[in-house]
């Protein structure tokens, strides 16, 4: 679950890691309201205003403004909200913005600060967590990335031993900030207290007056373990989400929204990509991610395919299941009642099926039984062939 800059920095703030402070504004009037508390809390001469929505990049997207009075508070929130921000992490269309960050400006013309990249995450490959950091902070940190490896560091913690005081020095010396063990401690505490599987800090600050400031904060708390998460899983963003990523949460279905023409419905995040790239190879672009998960039974596999189903993008439905704890059966009769609540008409989306694995030869006898317009293959090569016909008529 992605949380916004601004509940990040609660989060943060509640572990003593300094923070700009801010007030959430979703009007123009409200954005002037919070901009009088800001400059008289902080005795800043200017303040930032923060377009809050789950992507990065807003920067250069137009969503972070400098002001220095309250008119400008008022016609920039008003510039902001209520409009579609383009960034390079969002769709052609971009994101409708709901919220602004009324924020201290943490930046003096005269000394400005060193921005720095520091960041948690959970690397799967090693089994434990890593804290990747930069000197090189800032809006340009994936370009530094791939065009200068050799200026990203990686730290990696042992889950048994968790972060040392001798790690904080290392991290802090090849950075060139001293006292950063402290921060780094609060930091990792709060990263594990909430189940994030990122916290990302871009920029990181080191200000004259030996401040450590988390400029920007991004967190990603696994979805997984909201059920422990209580306080953090009502930070929940419904106006984040379109309406399908809504139901598709609501029926613990991993579902991701994309902007193709084939429909897909898969079991397992590895056997998804393989299949998305397949959807690629015959002509066709993805419409969706949606991994049922591998507990899935009849009654999610019935919402999968109709949340495919009333997508108006879509033009052919792909459903490859490889039978496991997922039997092939459980899927073939959910996609069959599935159709009990289809009244339109049921030619409308032709649909591909591959069930291979447990009870495939149950599940392909029920929907030939069924008489519906389904088309079972046997192969992905077949699948791919198929779908490669229907989107050439």
């Amino acid at each position: 679950m992605n949380l916004h800059e601004f509940q990040g920095k609660e989060i943060l703030n509640s572990f003593s890691v300094h923070v700009p402070y801010g007030i959430i504004a979703t009007s123009p009037e409200e954005a002037v309201k919070a901009a009088k508390i800001v400059f008289k809390t902080t005795n800043k001469k200017s303040l930032v205003i923060k377009a809050q929505v789950h992507a990065g990049g807003r920067g250069k997207g137009g969503g972070i403004k400098i002001v220095r009075s309250l008119e400008e508070v008022y016609k920039k929130s008003k510039e902001i909200l209520g409009n579609y921000l383009i960034t390079p992490q969002t769709s052609k269309k971009g994101k409708l913005v709901h919220k602004v960050l009324i924020s201290e400006n943490v930046y003096f013309s005269d000394h400005l600060p060193k921005e720095y990249y520091l960041s948690i995450m959970l690397n799967r490959d090693l089994e434990k967590n890593v804290i990747i950091y930069s000197k090189e902070g800032g809006m340009d940190i994936e370009y530094i990335s791939k065009k200068y490896p050799d200026k990203i560091y990686i730290e990696e913690i042992d889950p048994s031993w968790g972060l040392h005081l001798f790690q904080t020095r290392k991290i802090g010396f090849n950075l060139g900030i001293q006292n950063l063990s402290s921060f780094l401690i609060s930091l990792y505490n709060a990263y594990l207290s909430c189940d994030a599987t990122l916290l990302e800090i871009n920029p990181l600050i080191h200000t004259v007056d030996n401040k450590i400031i988390a400029v920007d904060t991004k967190i990603i708390i696994d979805d997984n373990a909201l059920f422990r998460q209580k306080k953090y899983a009502n930070l929940f963003d419904r106006e984040e989400k379109n309406s399908m990523e809504i139901e598709a949460f609501e029926y613990k279905l991993n579902f991701l929204k994309l902007e193709g023409n084939v429909g897909c419905m898969v079991n397992g995040a590895g056997l998804a990509m393989a299949t998305m790239d397949m959807i690629k190879s015959c002509g066709g672009y993805p419409a969706n991610f949606l991994d049922i998960g591998g507990d899935a039974d009849k009654k999610r596999v019935e919402k999968a395919f109709l949340l495919i189903w009333k997508d108006p993008s879509v033009q052919v439905i792909l459903i490859n299941i490889f039978g496991g704890i997922v039997r092939c059966d459980t899927v073939a009769e959910g996609i069959i009642n599935s159709y009990h609540h289809i009244d339109n008409d049921i030619n409308k989306i032709p649909v591909v099926v591959r069930l291979q694995g447990t009870n495939e030869k149950i599940a392909k006898k029920k929907l030939e039984t069924s008489k519906l317009p389904i088309y079972s293959t046997y192969t992905l090569k077949e699948a791919s062939d198929k779908i490669k016909e229907i989107l050439s008529n």
